[in-house]
């Protein structure tokens, strides 16, 4: 039985909360948050609510801590892990100082401590089907890649608990919170964006970003992106990859086209259970030496670089 804790309990770190409570391969032992923390639940009764990070991650019976707080507090917390001689599973973005960010995947280079960030697409299986679609794919058969967002506001509804730092430009934004998992999905399976020009709108002074337009390359595929907050609308996240003769459309997370016949066709989707949950049982794969699906500290950063590039250009 792997044994977790938790710093951070707000929207992702509950839900990890509820899905590890679940597991059969992982036990939660421990939590901490800066709010007051009350588990009335029955099934979290066994679960002790810390005092600090320090006294989490200095318990004997923790295997690996789980890092859910907002984005600029958590190579602090993995550094306190670390010290402590504990794995660690940070939720992304990894950082928004790329010199923190790159100082803590130095450290863990140099070290046999085990380490994922949370980029829940990573052990998706649309993602596997996406693979599968793109096996017969080569980077020269790509013609374009579209990148494609849009949200009637931000933070989301679901997120208004975290609005305190989700609408503001020093660690929130939808670039940060959701381009970084598609950033993350092309940098795995077609390869590195290079930025060419951009565009970076903000509508109130002292809010995060609104609306983006942006061009990249890869492998000299032109790759596009358009992101915009406001207006009526369904939430909207697309990742399209464009060829002659077959073109992938991943849309919200859970939903794959194909193009037949130059219309897009529904793919039926063997979805194995919640992503969370699925993202744990590639953490118990990492703890038991097994080979998993989980993205690496390394990769976090090359995502979390092309992100804050976009950000610093705009």
């Amino acid at each position: 039985m792997i044994k977790l804790a938790i710093i951070g309990l707000g929207t992702i770190g509950n839900r990890i909360l509820r899905a590890a409570a679940g597991h059969p391969d992982i036990e939660v032992v421990a939590v901490y948050d800066l709010a007051t923390v009350e588990l009335t639940d029955p099934a979290y009764r066994t679960v002790q609510v810390e005092e600090s990070a320090q006294a989490l991650v200095q318990r004997v019976d923790v295997d690996i801590v789980y890092i859910g707080t907002p984005p600029a507090t958590h190579t602090q917390y993995c550094h306190l892990a670390l010290d402590a001689n504990k794995a660690i599973w940070c939720e992304k973005p990894l950082a928004v100082d790329i010199q923190e960010a790159e100082q803590l995947v130095a450290r863990l280079a140099q070290c046999n401590t085990k380490s994922a960030v949370n980029l829940s697409l990573a052990s998706s299986p649309v993602v596997r089907q996406i693979e599968q679609l793109m096996a017969d794919i080569d980077n020269c058969d790509i013609l374009s890649v579209d990148f494609q967002f849009h949200y009637s506001c931000w933070p989301r509804r679901w997120q208004a608990g975290a609005s305190n730092w989700l609408c503001l430009p020093e660690q929130g934004g939808f670039l940060r919170e959701v381009y970084s998992h598609f950033v993350f999905l092309h940098q795995r399976l077609i390869g590195d964006l290079q930025l060419l020009n951009s565009q970076i709108e903000y509508q109130r002074e002292g809010y995060a970003e609104t609306y983006v337009q942006a061009n990249y390359c890869t492998d000299n595929i032109p790759v596009r992106l358009q992101g915009v907050i406001g207006g009526n609308g369904p939430d909207t996240n697309n990742w399209i990859v464009y060829t002659k003769d077959k073109s992938i459309h991943f849309s919200g997370f859970r939903a794959l086209k194909v193009s037949v016949d130059n219309c897009w066709q529904e793919q039926p989707i063997s979805l194995e259970g919640d992503l969370d949950v699925t993202q744990l049982s590639e953490v118990v794969k990492m703890m038991r030496g097994e080979k998993h699906k989980l993205a690496s500290f390394a990769e976090a950063l090359k995502v979390q670089k092309v992100v804050e590039a976009l950000l610093v250009k705009g």
